[in-house]
Parts: structure tokens; C-alpha cells; sequence
């Protein structure tokens, strides 16, 4: 396969012109590329081609319906090696914007706790995790911060580009994705019902099991009851999207006038007062909390939200937005860079700029 073959393929991609293995073998190839945790320059790339070419096997690939028949490690190569074809014809705004993305990375552990007394508590950010006790707020090696036996309620927040883990007073454990806000009480002690309010953005739960307390997370346009499960809720938008991994939920709209039960791999779209139910791809769905950024054949316009709040940067279109589905995946500790050089390589055309401390990422026609 050359380098013509190669651009010719990922074009017909983009243009939503592949068969259906075609597809498959594209989505794999980026897949198994972006796992690696490869940070890219051109002196990796030239040096991966040197090699890669030379290991190559002879053209046995056809891809009209044909089952395809390259390796997973070679189609990794190859793909890397289209990047490289992509990166030398780089225009100068471009790569000021590549060099400026490169020192953009995300915050990491950042996230603050509001006690109902009004006291602010910043959380150590050289850890990741605390527990909810009735008198303390406790680290995992056993550091804690004591609490006034008053404080009844509390609220966990991240910035932008922030994450952080809690473990809850019946011992149920919540992920915090990027700009979350999570309400909850100090102790769930003589409560019929453990409720916690997801205020915005998104959270894995693992219930601690509890028969006789339902465990409830209210949002801005839902009530999920279990009780003891595993599922994700993602609540940035009015849209509240929730994934069922192990279990069974049953959930309500706000107005109580439409409710839906959810199996495992299942997942409900709240628009309104009206569930829509659908199979979930686990492996999506839960990429942030494994560390990754993950999309498969997303529109530009349904990926952007999720980089502009993990790496703190506003986004914006000139023209029209260019209609293109990509697939792919980063860590979450790469730079800001990584990502837009598998955008370069999928033919969009952007600046990113920095005017008084705001980094705005211009998305071209």
C-alpha cells in the first residue's frame, strides 16, 4: 500500500464512502495506534517510516468487499505513516498552533469541596481520591481534614480539565469527570433514601448494595433510582445521557410523566420529559474514566464540547464547519497537540491562538 493508496482511503473515510471493513480496518488501525501513548514529531514519524516501509508486506489487500488481512501492529504503522505524509506540507499558523498545543495539557487532580458551613476545602492534588466520614474528609494514605459535626451537606466540583474520585458515606465510589458539580450529604445516618444531586457534568457511580435504601441521583431533568449498580451519567447539556454497566435502574423524568428501566449495556437519552433507549458502546462511553479520549466516527461539532472542557479552551467556527466523521483516541495526559495533528491528518484546517490568558481554538472551512 502507498502513499497514494493510503490518502485515497482516508478521504474515502471521511467522505463516508467505505465498505463496511474498509471501516473496521481504519477504526482498528487508529485504535491501535493512539493506545500506544505515541507523542508525535516529525523525527519519530520519519524514523517509524524508514522502518515500516521496509517490513511492509507486498500489496495482498484488496478491499471490495474482501476480508482484510493486514496485521493490527502493520496497520498501526501505516496509519502513523499516513500522519507523516500529512505533517510535512504544514502551513506556518499551523504549526504556531501545533507549538502552542504542545505545552496544553489538562489539570489533572483538581477539585475543591463547599461544606455547608461555607467553609472551601482544596483538595491535594498529588492524590486522587478522598473518603466522606462524618467528622473528616479522609485521603486514601490516611491524611484527614476535620469537619464540624454541623456540616450536613457538602458539593465536590471540578474546574475545566479537572478529575477527581469520592467515596461516599455508605461507601458508594463516584468518578468526577472534567466541570462536575456533585451534591451529597455528609452521612447517609437515619435516611430512608441516599440522595445525591448531580448538578452538571458527568460521574461513574459504583453503589454500595443496600436493599433497604435506595440509592438516588437527581439531575436537572431526571430521578435514576437502584439499589447498588454501576452506571454512568453524563449531564452537561439538557441532555442527560445514562449507561448502564452492571445492574438495573429505573429512571423517572422530572416531571414524572415518562420513566424507563435500563439493562446492562443499555443506555437512555433524556430530551425533555421523553426517554429514548439505546445499546451503549461501553468502551466509549467510559473512556474518560479509564484515562482516554475516544470517539468513533464523531462528528466534529459532538467531539469538540469534550476538548474544550478537558483541556480548558474555548472553540470556535469560521465558515462552515466541515462535515466529516472522525474515529480515533488519545490519552488524557497528552497535550493538546496530540489531538489536533489527528485532525490535521483528517483534513481540518485550524488555528489556536492565546489573547489574555484565553486559548481559543478556530475551526476552519
Amino acid at each position: 500500500m502507498d502513499n497514494e493508496q493510503i490518502r485515497a482511503l482516508l478521504k474515502k473515510y471521511n467522505s463516508g464512502k467505505c465498505t463496511e471493513e474498509e471501516m473496521l480496518w481504519i477504526e482498528k488501525s487508529f485504535f491501535e495506534f493512539n493506545e500506544q501513548d505515541i507523542e508525535l514529531s516529525y523525527k519519530k514519524l520519519e524514523g517509524l517510516k524508514k522502518q515500516t516501509y521496509s517490513h511492509l508486506p507486498k500489496p495482498t489487500t484488496k478491499f471490495n468487499g474482501l476480508r482484510i488481512l493486514i496485521s493490527a501492529a502493520t496497520a498501526a504503522a501505516i496509519i502513523a505513516i499516513a500522519i507523516y505524509i500529512f505533517l510535512p506540507h504544514t502551513p506556518n499558523n499551523t504549526a504556531a498552533s501545533l507549538n502552542l498545543a504542545e505545552h496544553i495539557l489538562a489539570k489533572g487532580n483538581v477539585a475543591q469541596i463547599k461544606l455547608s458551613n461555607g467553609k472551601t476545602i482544596q483538595l491535594d492534588e498529588s492524590k486522587n481520591e478522598i473518603t466522606i466520614n462524618a467528622s473528616s474528609i479522609a485521603y486514601a494514605d490516611g491524611t484527614k481534614i476535620e469537619i464540624a459535626n454541623d456540616v450536613l451537606e457538602q458539593t465536590i466540583s471540578t474546574p475545566r480539565g479537572g478529575e477527581y474520585q469520592i467515596v461516599l458515606s455508605d461507601g458508594t465510589k463516584v468518578w468526577l469527570n472534567a466541570a462536575t458539580v456533585l451534591q451529597y450529604p455528609t452521612s447517609f445516618r437515619e435516611q430512608a433514601k441516599r440522595s445525591v444531586r448531580l448538578v452538571s457534568g458527568e460521574a461513574y457511580f459504583e453503589v454500595a448494595k443496600d436493599k433497604k435504601h435506595p440509592f438516588i441521583v437527581n439531575t436537572s431533568g431526571q430521578t435514576l433510582t437502584v439499589l447498588g449498580t454501576h452506571f454512568n451519567i453524563k449531564a452537561y447539556q439538557s441532555e442527560v445521557k445514562t449507561t448502564l454497566l452492571e445492574g438495573a435502574v429505573k429512571i423517572n423524568s422530572a416531571s414524572q410523566s415518562d420513566s424507563i428501566r435500563l439493562k446492562p449495556g443499555e443506555q437512555s437519552l433524556a430530551v425533555g420529559n421523553k426517554f429514548q433507549k439505546r445499546n451503549a458502546d461501553i468502551d466509549l462511553e467510559m473512556a474518560w474514566k479509564n484515562g482516554r479520549m475516544k470517539f468513533r466516527n464523531a462528528t466534529l461539532q459532538s467531539m469538540l464540547p469534550e476538548v474544550e472542557r478537558w483541556y480548558n479552551i474555548q472553540i470556535e467556527y469560521e465558515g462552515k464547519t466541515p462535515d466529516i466523521h472522525l474515529t480515533g483516541g488519545i490519552s488524557r495526559k497528552s497535550s493538546l497537540a496530540t489531538l489536533l495533528k489527528l485532525l490535521q491528518m483528517s483534513g481540518v484546517n485550524f488555528t489556536l491562538n492565546e489573547r489574555q490568558g484565553i486559548k481559543t481554538l478556530t475551526i476552519k472551512s
